[in-house]
């Protein structure tokens, strides 16, 4: 395929990935009819939030068109295991869920495997309505992230987030060495 031919923010979207695939395809058209639905363009800062619930290929799209990332506190994971996305505007506190439909028929080739590029097509060329499930939820919107003292652990000497660590007997811990899966 060639790249060239699309909009500049799928061309974006597939550098950021590294390569065209169906599944970055299924998270490009859910963050743009979502950004559309909502009214908003990407978040500089936090203006954005988004909740993705699978750990796939689409929620790198997520991240390059809303502008929605770990490191800025305004990405959530929930791990259900589904194509679906949640974008919500923090200052109209509205919010849109758009989900894959699952009963999406896949286009199969003579070996009774999905044909990717036929997919493919079909992922940028369906109408919105063919391939999700809009709905608008009302969502409790997470708090700004925080930015909190580091304190050092008082087993492996690494530093971590004062609001992450353990106490114990007057000492602060991470999680994993409170556990006791550090090594020693």
């Amino acid at each position: 395929m060639n790249f060239e031919n699309y909009p500049p923010e799928l061309q974006e979207t597939i550098r950021f990935h590294g390569h065209l695939c169906p599944g970055l395809l299924i998270g490009y058209r859910a963050a743009k009819a979502a950004m559309e639905h909502l009214g908003v363009t990407r978040s500089e800062d936090e203006e954005l939030v988004a909740i993705v619930e699978n750990r796939s290929c689409s929620v790198d799209a997520v991240q390059v068109l809303c502008g929605c990332t770990f490191g800025k506190g305004n990405l959530f994971f929930e791990d259900f295991g589904k194509q679906v996305f949640t974008l919500g505007s923090r200052k109209t506190q509205i919010a849109v869920r758009i989900a894959l439909r699952g009963d999406l028929l896949k286009p199969v080739d003579a070996d009774g495997k999905t044909d990717r590029e036929k997919f493919m097509e079909q992922l940028l060329t369906l109408p919105l309505e063919s391939l999700y499930r809009v709905s608008a939820p009302q969502i409790d919107f997470p708090p700004e992230a925080q930015i909190h003292p580091t304190l050092v652990c008082s087993r492996c000497g690494e530093g971590v987030m004062e609001t992450r660590t353990v106490s114990r007997g007057g000492m602060s811990y991470c999680r994993p060495c409170a556990q006791g899966s550090m090594g020693e």
